[in-house]
Protein backbone atom coordinates (compact mmCIF):
# COMPACT_ATOMS: atom_id res chain seq x y z
CA UNK A 1 0.00 0.00 0.00
CA UNK A 2 1.26 3.17 -1.08
CA UNK A 3 0.89 6.15 2.00
CA UNK A 4 -0.21 9.62 1.24
CA UNK A 5 3.16 10.97 0.64
CA UNK A 6 3.92 8.37 -1.65
CA UNK A 7 3.47 8.61 -5.36
CA UNK A 8 4.62 5.93 -8.15
CA UNK A 9 6.26 7.44 -11.11
CA UNK A 10 4.99 5.70 -13.32
CA UNK A 11 1.77 4.27 -13.55
CA UNK A 12 2.75 1.21 -15.97
CA UNK A 13 6.19 0.10 -14.31
CA UNK A 14 6.00 -3.33 -15.00
CA UNK A 15 6.01 -2.72 -18.60
CA UNK A 16 8.30 -0.01 -18.77
CA UNK A 17 10.68 -2.54 -16.79
CA UNK A 18 10.17 -4.86 -19.56
CA UNK A 19 10.93 -2.67 -22.49
CA UNK A 20 13.78 -1.30 -21.11
CA UNK A 21 14.77 -4.84 -20.50
CA UNK A 22 14.36 -6.11 -23.59
CA UNK A 23 16.27 -2.77 -25.22
CA UNK A 24 19.23 -3.81 -22.66
CA UNK A 25 19.27 -7.26 -24.51
CA UNK A 26 19.54 -5.66 -27.95
CA UNK A 27 21.37 -3.29 -26.79
CA UNK A 28 24.11 -5.40 -25.61
CA UNK A 29 24.26 -7.94 -29.05
CA UNK A 30 24.56 -4.99 -31.39
CA UNK A 31 27.34 -3.47 -28.82
CA UNK A 32 29.32 -7.06 -28.97
CA UNK A 33 29.35 -6.86 -32.29
CA UNK A 34 30.25 -3.22 -32.60
CA UNK A 35 33.10 -4.10 -29.94
CA UNK A 36 34.11 -7.40 -31.30
CA UNK A 37 35.24 -5.61 -34.73
CA UNK A 38 36.75 -2.59 -32.80
CA UNK A 39 38.84 -4.67 -30.67
CA UNK A 40 40.42 -6.69 -34.05
CA UNK A 41 41.34 -2.90 -35.06
CA UNK A 42 42.69 -2.05 -31.83
CA UNK A 43 44.40 -5.20 -31.52
CA UNK A 44 46.47 -4.40 -35.09
CA UNK A 45 46.53 -0.63 -33.52
CA UNK A 46 47.94 -2.58 -30.42
CA UNK A 47 50.80 -4.23 -32.69
CA UNK A 48 51.71 -1.46 -34.27
CA UNK A 49 51.69 0.92 -31.35
CA UNK A 50 54.10 -1.93 -29.94
CA UNK A 51 56.49 -1.64 -32.72
CA UNK A 52 56.48 2.45 -33.13
CA UNK A 53 57.58 2.31 -29.37
CA UNK A 54 60.13 -0.17 -30.02
CA UNK A 55 61.62 1.53 -33.12
CA UNK A 56 61.14 5.29 -32.16
CA UNK A 57 61.18 4.86 -27.91
CA UNK A 58 57.47 7.37 -27.91
CA UNK A 59 54.18 6.84 -28.40
CA UNK A 60 52.16 7.29 -31.50
CA UNK A 61 49.25 9.74 -30.09
CA UNK A 62 46.61 8.52 -32.75
CA UNK A 63 46.67 5.13 -31.89
CA UNK A 64 47.34 6.14 -28.45
CA UNK A 65 43.80 7.68 -28.43
CA UNK A 66 42.38 4.90 -30.28
CA UNK A 67 43.38 2.65 -28.00
CA UNK A 68 42.43 4.42 -25.12
CA UNK A 69 38.60 5.17 -26.22
CA UNK A 70 38.22 2.28 -26.99
CA UNK A 71 39.07 1.11 -23.81
CA UNK A 72 36.85 3.34 -21.96
CA UNK A 73 34.55 2.46 -24.17
CA UNK A 74 34.62 -1.66 -23.41
CA UNK A 75 34.41 -0.35 -19.50
CA UNK A 76 31.12 1.25 -19.98
CA UNK A 77 29.31 -1.11 -21.97
CA UNK A 78 31.07 -3.72 -19.17
CA UNK A 79 29.21 -1.85 -16.64
CA UNK A 80 26.17 -1.65 -18.37
CA UNK A 81 26.14 -4.92 -19.57
CA UNK A 82 26.79 -6.58 -15.96
CA UNK A 83 23.77 -4.16 -14.33
CA UNK A 84 26.13 -1.79 -12.41
CA UNK A 85 24.75 1.21 -14.12
CA UNK A 86 21.44 1.93 -15.76
CA UNK A 87 23.15 4.84 -18.04
CA UNK A 88 22.89 3.22 -21.62
CA UNK A 89 27.02 3.42 -22.90
CA UNK A 90 25.82 5.18 -26.09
Amino acid sequence: MLKKSEKRIFIGDKLGARIELFVRIVLIFVLGIVLGLWGIAVAVFWILQFLVILITGKRNKWLHRHIESYFRFWVRCKEYFLLLTDKRPV
